[in-house]
Parts: structure tokens; C-alpha cells; sequence
């Protein structure tokens, strides 16, 4: 259905230099470690960072270019949401800041809007400067409603949170209005072991496993975890219990290195930064500082960020049940570490092999965005030091 809106042309899998690039990576990561890198950045692979190949329909005509320069005031903005990878964490600081955001509490029949044929913006919450839309981005069904009610021509959200990137993109964007996708990144054998554990507990999310407190990480692994190969999927529309291969692995890369502003939960403030360029967010005003050292403090130690930010993330992921609270939440699921070179980790990152790849692609990528976006910063402060100074010259001449 995603791709009725456009002709129906076979894609060519077998583009001879990605492949055999690709055939790299998948060796570089046969050995179960974060050695990927290094084959990703030799020269040859550089060169094909700046090369050109068929994207997906909804990625070529629907998205905005990495290249493209932000402009807020006429794009809006989709957060791809990757359970267990620090999308919890985004939500809440960009509520924190008073942004209008699409969440599942937008459709809670509590605020009467649900029903609606029109599209509403609403506080959920009394006293708190946030506002949501009365539609639901988590599900298919409330994508094609949104779709239909007009969400991104009305320029009524500032941030849309969705977990179909493909589905979400091919539906609410089109080629007059064009999203910009933002996401963070997790090591796909971190994410798992999160996941594991996180749903043994979490009795408010609806995909809740007590069932899973009485196996090893190892059983788990082995035999109840479903959604491996998960980023590579998602990015190519496939279902997780479908298989994937190094063909959608080299459409994957494409769609991320020419339309996704990459950010990783190992460099989660960083990556906030970056999104706060794309998104117009004024880094001097006083919420915003506030809203952000809630999170990251401002504390030198790398390892109290990091710690911060893993806590703030064990809740809240799968579903937006919490989403009725901006209060940064501080509940922490801690559970043991499965390190690189440990049986689990080997056969965790053997069987989502194709994440692997990926998610050290990206590692690449989000050091080849730093020069592209900073210039972006750089462009935005001195246009908005221009637009002082005419401001200034203006109320001169008035008086």
C-alpha cells in the first residue's frame, strides 16, 4: 500500500560495487566485533559515501537531503523512534522545551479529541507549556489518519515520533512536503540485551514477557527473540518475521547516508545538538538550557552522562504509556552488561549480522555529518545575527 503512489519498478539489488562493499562489511563483522569500522573507513569506502544508487521511493521523494539546509519554518521534522535506543529521552527533553509533538496521549479518549475529523492541538497536562495532536504516528491505522486529516501540510507538530520509518514517511510526507528524519542509534547487541530485560518487568507496556524472567540470555537468544536484523527491516518495509539480505542491507545504507540525521545513544548529547540545529532550537534560551542539563547535567564526566542518559531510557520505549509526563524519568533498569567476546554477544550480533554492518556504517556517518552540520549551525547564528541587526536599524528608523 505504501508504494501505490508511485510506479511500480523492480530495484536493482545486484549493483556490483555496493555489493562487493557490503560483502566486506559482512566479513569485517564475521568476527563478532566492532572491528567494521575499520573497513568502513578505508578510502574506496569513503568514495562510495559520496556515490549514487536508487533509493526507495519514499526516501527519494518524500524526504529532505542530509545535504538539503534546514529550514523549520517549512519542514517538519520525523523522529524515528527505535525502542531501547534513547527515543524516550528525546521525546521527554523536546516536551520539556515546549515543542508540539505527536504521541499516543494525543488520542486518549480522556481529552475528548480522538474522534475528531480535524485536527487539534491541546496541553495534555495543565501548567506544562507542551502540546500534542490529536493523532496517533505509533500504529498503521493512525499514520492513515493522520494522513488523511492533512498532518504535515497543517504544520501543526514540530515533531512527529514514529517506529515505521518507512510506513510513516511514505504516508505523511509527499513531494510539497517533505520530512526530515532524525534517529538514535544503539549497538544492535546492546539494544537486544535491553530489550531482553526491560520487558520482563515492564507489566505498563503491552508486549510485557514475565515469561522471559526465568530464561538465560543465551535460551532467549537462541530461541524467543524475533526481531532480528530490526533497523534493516524497518528501513526496507519488511516484517520481522521476514528475511533479509544483503540487498536490503545496501538499500538500508543508502536511505540513512542520504536522508537520516544520525545520532547515537553512545553520544546521546551530542546528537541532541545536532537535532536542535535541524530543528531551529535556540541553545542560549533558558528552557532549553534548563531542559537540557535535566538530562546531561553539567558534569565533565563523560560517564555520568552516560549513566544519566541510560537511566532516563529503561522506561517508556516500547509504547507511549508514560507519555502523559514530561518529568525526565530517572528510574533505572539496571541488568548485567554482555560483553564482546562473551558466547551471548557472539551469537547475538551473528544473527543480526545485517545491523551490525549498519549500525557501524552509521558510526561512520555520524562523524561525516559533523562538518555538515556544524556549517549548518554556523549559517543559521549568522543569519539570525543579521536579522538582529535589520531589527535594530528598524526600531532606529521608527523612532
Amino acid at each position: 500500500m505504501a508504494n501505490s503512489r508511485w510506479p511500480q519498478k523492480p530495484l536493482v539489488y545486484t549493483l556490483i560495487g555496493l555489493a562487493f562493499w557490503t560483502i566486506l562489511d559482512l566479513r569485517s563483522v564475521s568476527n563478532y566485533s566492532d572491528n567494521g569500522r575499520r573497513s568502513l573507513s578505508t578510502t574506496t569506502n569513503i568514495s562510495y559515501l559520496k556515490s549514487e544508487s536508487t533509493l526507495l521511493p519514499w526516501a527519494h521523494y518524500n524526504l529532505r537531503s542530509v545535504k538539503e539546509r534546514p529550514d523549520p519554518s517549512s519542514e517538519t521534522a520525523l523522529f524515528w523512534h527505535i525502542p531501547k535506543s534513547g527515543g524516550t529521552t528525546a521525546k521527554q527533553l523536546y516536551q520539556c522545551m515546549g515543542k508540539t509533538l505527536t504521541i499516543r496521549v494525543g488520542v486518549d479518549p480522556r481529552y475528548g479529541h480522538d474522534q475528531s475529523d480535524e485536527l487539534v492541538v491541546f496541553k495534555p497536562i495543565e501548567g506544562k507549556d507542551w502540546n500534542t495532536v490529536n493523532v496517533d504516528t505509533v500504529s498503521d491505522k493512525g499514520i492513515l489518519r493522520a494522513e488523511k486529516m492533512g498532518l504535515v501540510p497543517s504544520g501543526k507538530a514540530d515533531i512527529i515520533f514514529a517506529m515505521d520509518v518507512n510506513f510513516a514517511s511514505a504516508h505523511l510526507f509527499d513531494r510539497l512536503n517533505k520530512g526530515r528524519v532524525l534517529s538514535i542509534f544503539r549497538h544492535p547487541v546492546d539494544r537486544a540485551v535491553s530489550k531482553f530485560y526491560y520487558l520482563q518487568t515492564a507489566t505498563w507496556e503491552r508486549t510485557y514477557k514475565p515469561e522471559w524472567a526465568n530464561m538465560t540470555v543465551m535460551e532467549w537468544a537462541e530461541k524467543h527473540n524475533f526481531d532480528e536484523n530490526f533497523l534493516v527491516k524497518k528501513i526496507v518495509g519488511k516484517k520481522l518475521t521476514d528475511e533479509a539480505g544483503m540487498g536490503d542491507l545496501i538499500i538500508a545504507k543508502e536511505i540513512v547516508r542520504r536522508r537520516f540525521i544520525v545520532g547515537l545513544l553512545d553520544e546521546m548529547e551530542e546528537s541532541i545538538h545536532r537535532f536542535n540545529v535541524m530543528l531551529g532550537v535556540n541553545e542560549s534560551d533558558e528552557k532549553t538550557k534548563e531542559c537540557m542539563n535535566e538530562v546531561f547535567g553539567t558534569s565533565n564526566d563523560e560517564s555520568d552522562k552516560s549513566d544519566a542518559t541510560e537511566s532516563v531510557e529503561t522506561q517508556g520505549d516500547e509504547v507511549d504509556t508514560n507519555d502523559n509526563s514530561v518529568e525526565i524519568n530517572t528510574n533505572s533498569n539496571k541488568h548485567p552488561k554482555v560483553a564482546e567476546g562473551m558466547p551471548e554477544y557472539k551469537l547475538l550480533a551473528e544473527r543480526n549480522s545485517l545491523d551490525m554492518v549498519l549500525y557501524n556504517y552509521i558510526k561512520l556517518l555520524f562523524e561525516e555529518q559533523k562538518p555538515v552540520i556544524n556549517k549548518y549551525a554556523r549559517e543559521t547564528q549568522l543569519q539570525h545575527s543579521n536579522d538582529g541587526r535589520v531589527n535594530v536599524q528598524r526600531k532606529r528608523q521608527l523612532r
